[in-house]
């Protein structure tokens, strides 16, 4: 099809109707439109809408969509500023976006329209009601700087004021702006990230582009445009304008006497309130800044309608609102248009109309105007393959599928939404025989793969092509209701296995690990795990049943004694812990039964408000983050009070996810309670909240003993009318004069902090409270809570992109090596924490330090400090006027500083293995390399239990170890005797990971949800299916890839393994290929109760346990009728099914597998 000819149809008399269209559709004959040199404007009706546009015409714009394909473009450049691109996006335009950062982002796209660069844009319909500034606006409101030139940076800040900039201590936001010196930081209009500008003089002598977490650069600029971010100019002669514009509409009586000196009001208050219509004569619309003959892409004749006066209604209703609350008067017909008009300008235009619902031909319209342009959406993986996606393999079934489409079809274009994943599909692509393009070619066939922030596909039918986002190129794991999850998970990625380690096995008790060993058994080769147990004897496991043997984890004391093969002793041991885990559940169960059945607070549906404030994040969510976030919005929805553990590492979100929470909460006009346990976290936290919620209407409130008296009392009287709608504090919350009468979420930062007298008075603060507990490292207890399914739990594993592991030694102490290391992090330009265990000795090692470094500038922190001397140390440590802050572990907690990145921890012996993970966490919160350095004073000398706690730290140095601590810890410590100390002695019989799984089993009895079903198949191989030595060499690489698939809980788990087994190691041989089948037949399998499962090269043999009920002897009657030829039963419960032996082995498994998958009822 012709879209040129197409286009050219559309006119302002005779607009187009696209049929049967999406919006991949409209987005290709905008993007089209665009490369012709014609405008394109295409107006969304809300925020997700805009999104999937976005990703939609920057895939449909090569320069766009090429990403980094060009290996010459420097990865350290930074991206342009938004008015260098071709498409804009202006997001939804309503009262709320009165504000710096709102007008920011609308001013740098009028720029963008201005120059003529940009020709495309994408908006809300909102965006056509209110006015906009004159077209000259930018006349005299623009500011190039160029490195090299004279500016004057006195001259720089007050220019920059009266654009409305606001002086802040650190650049965060857009339009804020900060001096240090020869430093002028400033975030202007149309940059992803803050510009940095230093002066030698009146000389701009560098200019970059820094990140305003680490505060450290991330690219050079030569040149850079600064513009207003105030729509609204200041100054003298600007408000003398103002002035005589109103006095002028006063005199004509198109203003009120109210309206007249309210606005001068707000112009003396330099309130950012104030609308370009109210302020200038020449104001404008939006029209006014597109490109000449502009083609606009419209939604549905009705569906514009309704959003025109949707959003007329909402901007009249807060103008109201202004006068009523703030007794701001700016009158309507100056503001904005009507919907009407605002329609009536759009109809100017040429314009098409995607009617969602056409049937024929419209109403009023000749048949001429009508494309049928059918278009079918795509928004996971098994719609890509209706009727039988193989979940089980799917990038097989995704490879096979790429291979056919490519040749059938004109174009398939896939999306990645970073440059990352695109060369990690590459890669593996490529062991497949697909080369994609990486530049989009609207005329070219062929496979593309292009960046673009795309999640869901498209077929756009007319034009034969498919389009398919990141999401669709593999399944997502589904997510439904928490079930216990059981701790005895078989070896997993987590642990280390060495020859001598003890294992325990589900049905045949503890025994010792002695290696991983390549056998031949009727005549094929396969790897067998060897157990050794009493009497010497030994036993072989398949490595495909690695899931029922798990590290043994005991408590301290003498080691287990080897079970007998065969022997009643396992027997009885795990019958007796049973009995005992009975009780304990039960008391379990009570604890914590009136949180399902008190009453909780159903909150609301998700609002346009929350959407704002999600998409207010600075930064995309981890995949982690982004689930534990759905999980607490899920929880809050529910009838009965949440109960949730969010355990995440150090860094990785956990803060953004109580943030969701607290804002969804006030929203609803409930309270938040944020309960920190140092008075120094308090204040961070506060700051956080103040700065996330700017703009929102969500008032923030402090407790602390860094407030003054006087200020605590006016905030208690707040809390107390419902007028603070978050309230975060140290343990001061839990004062008798603390009211909170709308409480409705309490959130527990650091919960291992607290005491049991705390804690308990936190149970009577209100028994119907939904509860969030926020921790890197749990205590034992609430860490078995979790994991027994009595709470609710979220774990956070993965990190940051850019985070790199802390790197962590044990150091006797050496003056000469500690004076190293410290003055290597000062050569760098960072910042050192020194942890000390006691009050009493730290004026000696404040001075020691002193002593070592000389000229290093040293603080001193600890609690005991007087309020105002520990907030002034800890605000000099943040503003880098201290190089090492002696402290005590009052820094454990929470607290966020980036530029320290070297961590000294004395006496380490001293502290305990969730202290010692969180005070690491303290260093490496940026792209920088960190260090922790724990000194002691003789490593020979420690203690066994200090020796084993500092050895678990050292092994435990990955991102996202936190949970893995929490579990070392619960094994060393046990989970607190408010369980009873009846458990410890069975914890060390039968092993940590067994008795969780048998406290999970009776819990879930005992709640009424039926027993956890557990069946493992039998695996008889009769085919070679294992790693080869020749495509892993190293023996622990193979055993840890072994445990890693025979873990793994569902397919999309065993693809992200097969997936780093080809990106490291290349294609996969056929052996492993087999192995991959092998575990998929095996899940299926096991789903069908098969207790045995003989695999030959050329037959499958599957035998069910006696009275099983998973498949029924109708189904497998059927199945044999289907395929007489190839499936025959033996009695009294076998099935055999023959193999198609033309096929590799991993084929034929693969058939036998979905054959077998009809049986499911």
């Amino acid at each position: 099809m012709d879209i040129s000819s197409l286009l050219a149809r559309a006119d302002a008399a005779a607009p187009l109707t696209l049929s049967r269209s999406g919006p991949a559709t409209v987005a290709r004959l905008a993007a089209e439109a665009v490369a012709s040199g014609r405008g394109a404007v295409v107006v969304v009706r809300s925020r997700d809408e805009l999104a999937l546009m976005r990703g939609l015409t920057a895939l449909f714009t090569p320069d766009l969509s090429v990403g980094r394909a060009d290996k010459s473009a420097r990865p350290e450049t930074p991206a342009g500023p938004v008015w260098d691109r071709s498409w804009a996006y202006l997001p939804p335009f309503n009262h709320r976006s009165l504000s710096l950062e709102g007008w920011a982002g609308r001013l740098a796209v009028l720029y963008g329209l201005s120059r003529g660069v940009t020709r495309g844009l994408v908006l809300t319909a909102d965006n056509l009601i209110p006015r906009l500034p004159p077209t000259d606006f930018f006349s005299d409101g623009e500011l190039v700087l160029r490195r090299g030139e004279d500016m004057s940076p006195d001259l720089l800040l007050e220019h920059m004021g009266a654009w409305g900039y606001q002086r802040v201590s650190m650049v965060a936001h857009a339009g804020d702006m900060a001096r240090r010196g020869d430093i002028f930081d400033v975030l202007p209009p149309g940059y992803d990230k803050p510009l940095r500008l230093e002066f030698f003089g009146d000389t701009i002598d560098e200019m970059r582009v820094f990140d305003p977490s680490s505060q450290r650069s991330v690219g050079q600029l030569d040149e850079a445009t600064l513009l207003p971010v105030s729509p609204v100019r200041r100054g003298r002669a600007a408000e003398d304008k103002m002035r005589g514009r109103w006095k002028r509409l006063f005199q004509k009586g198109l203003l009120a006497e109210f309206a007249h000196s309210s606005l001068l009001r707000a112009m003396e208050q330099a309130d950012i309130r104030l609308t370009p219509g109210v302020a200038y004569d020449a104001s404008t619309f939006l029209e006014a800044w597109l490109p000449r003959e502009s083609l606009w892409f419209l939604p549905g004749r009705r569906e514009l309608e309704d959003g025109l006066a949707e959003a007329d209604r909402a901007w009249r209703a807060a103008l109201a609102g202004d006068i009523e609350e703030t007794r701001l008067d700016q009158p309507e017909h100056l503001v904005l248009r009507d919907a009407d008009a605002a329609r009536v300008a759009v109809e100017r235009a040429p314009r098409a109309y995607a009617e969602p619902l056409l049937m024929g031909v419209a109403a009023g319209t000749d048949d001429e105007s009508v494309l049928e342009l059918p278009e079918r959406t795509y928004r996971s993986f098994a719609d890509l393959f209706p009727g039988q996606p193989d979940r089980d393999r799917p990038w097989q079934q995704m490879a096979a599928g790429l291979k056919q489409w490519a040749g059938s079809r004109r174009q398939v274009v896939l999306a990645f939404a970073s440059e990352r994943g695109r060369r990690k599909f590459l890669k593996l692509a490529e062991q497949d025989g697909l080369l994609p393009s990486l530049r989009y070619d609207p005329a070219g066939r062929g496979l593309f793969a292009l960046v673009a922030p795309l999640h869901q596909g498209a077929e756009m039918v007319w034009d034969d092509s498919l389009i398919l986002g990141e999401d669709l190129l593999q399944p997502r794991a589904e997510r439904g209701r928490r079930v216990a999850s059981g701790a005895f998970k078989g070896l997993d990625s987590y642990d280390d296995l060495t020859p001598g380690d003890l294992l325990v096995h589900r049905d045949y008790g503890i025994g010792r690990f002695g290696g991983l060993h390549r056998m031949n058994l009727g005549g094929v080769d396969n790897d067998y795990l060897l157990l050794e147990y009493a009497d010497d004897a030994r036993l072989y496991l398949p490595v495909d049943r690695l899931s029922v043997v798990q590290k043994f984890k005991g408590n301290d004391g003498p080691a287990p004694v080897l079970d007998r093969l065969g022997g009643s002793a396992w027997t009885s041991s795990k019958e007796k812990a049973r009995k005992a885990v009975e009780k304990i559940a039960a008391d379990l169960v009570e604890m914590y039964a009136w949180r399902k059945v008190a009453k909780g607070f159903s909150y609301s549906p998700l609002g346009e408000m929350y959407r704002e404030f999600e998409a207010s994040f600075g930064f995309e969510e981890t995949p982690d983050q982004a689930r534990a976030i759905q999980e607490v919005l899920e929880d809050m929805e529910k009838a009965v009070p949440m109960d949730r553990l969010v355990c995440g590492d150090v860094g990785f979100g956990k803060t953004e996810v109580a943030l969701r929470a607290a804002f969804r909460a006030a929203c609803d006009g409930r309270q938040v309670a944020l309960l920190c346990p140092t008075t120094v976290l308090a204040e961070q936290h506060f700051q956080t909240f103040r700065a996330r919620l700017a703009g929102f209407p969500v008032n923030v409130g402090l407790l602390s003993r860094f407030v003054p008296r006087a200020r605590q009392q006016e905030t208690l009287r707040a809390a107390e009318k419902g007028q603070i709608d978050i309230l975060i504090g140290t343990h001061r919350l839990l004062s008798q004069d603390v009211k909170l009468p709308n409480l409705g979420l309490l959130i527990l930062d650091e919960e291992q902090r607290f005491g049991v007298r705390h804690k308990e008075k936190l149970k009577q603060l209100k028994k119907n409270v939904d509860a969030l507990t926020l921790t890197a490292t749990p205590i034992p207890r609430t860490l078995q809570l979790s994991m027994s399914g009595i709470r609710e739990l979220s774990v956070i594993e993965t990190a940051p992109p850019e985070r790199k592991p802390v790197a962590t030694a044990i150091l006797n102490r050496d003056k000469a090596a500690l004076r190293q290391i410290v003055e290597r992090e000062l050569a760098r330009e960072g910042q050192v924490f020194w942890v000390h265990n006691r009050v009493q000795g730290l004026e000696k090692v404040a001075a020691f330090v002193r002593e070592l470094v000389p000229d290093a500038r040293v603080g001193m922190a600890h609690g005991q400090m007087g309020e105002r001397e520990l907030e002034d140390t800890m605000h000099k440590f943040w503003h880098g006027e201290l190089d090492v802050l002696v402290s005590t572990a009052i820094v454990e907690s929470g607290l966020d500083f980036p530029r320290a990145n070297t961590l000294i921890v004395d006496q380490a012996q001293m502290f305990g293995l969730g202290q010692l993970y969180q005070l690491r966490g303290r260093v490496g919160r940026s792209d920088r390399q960190a260090y922790a350095v724990f000194v002691v004073s003789d490593m020979d000398a420690l203690p066994e239990a200090a020796a084993e706690r500092l050895r678990i730290i050292l092994e435990l140095d990955y991102l996202g170890a936190g949970f893995q601590v929490a579990m070392e810890d619960l094994r060393l410590r046990g989970a607190g005797n408010i369980l009873g100390e009846a458990q410890s002695g069975h914890m060390a019989r039968v092993g940590l990971d067994l008795y969780l799984e048998m406290l999970e089993e009776a819990v879930t009895r005992l709640k009424g949800e039926g027993e956890l079903l557990r069946t493992e198949t039998e695996m008889n191989l009769g085919l070679p299916a294992h790693i080869p030595e020749t495509y892993v060499t190293d023996g622990r690489e193979r055993l840890k890839y072994y445990k890693m698939l025979s873990s793994a809980p569902d397919a999309a788990t065993r693809q992200n393994v097969e997936m780093e087994l080809r990106d490291r190691f290349g294609p996969l041989p056929e052996e492993l290929e087999t192995f991959m089948a092998v575990l998929a037949f095996k899940e299926r399998v096991n789903a069908l109760g098969v207790a045995r499962a003989d695999l030959h090269p050329d037959r499958v043999r599957v035998t069910w346990a006696e009275g099983q009920r998973r498949v029924g002897p109708e189904a497998l009657v059927k199945l044999v009728t289907s395929h007489v030829d190839r499936a025959r039963l033996f009695p009294p419960a076998s099935m055999e099914l023959k193999l198609d032996t033309s096929r590799g082995p991993a084929a034929r498994l693969d058939e036998a597998r979905q054959l077998l998958a009809g049986l499911a009822r």
